[in-house]
């Protein structure tokens, strides 16, 4: 069974590579996100969200070169 941390985590590494996607690269458009988030869910979910989106960046070569079948 997965517990709810591991659920949450992956929901947020997924979230965070949408965003990344949508083209949130920068600084200005992080910020505008995170305020954004922020006013939906809170500033703690929303730097949580900031945090693992410049983990996923650190790690993109690992989910956008995916090897072809």
């Amino acid at each position: 069974m997965i517990d709810g941390a591991n659920v949450e985590g992956f929901r947020r590494a997924c979230e965070a590579r949408h965003w990344l996607r949508q083209g949130y690269t920068d600084a200005a458009k992080v910020r505008e996100l995170r305020l954004r988030i922020a006013a939906q869910r809170g500033y703690a979910d929303a730097d949580l969200l900031v945090e693992e989106m410049r983990e996923q960046w650190r790690r993109r070569r690992e989910w956008i070169e995916r090897p072809s079948k």
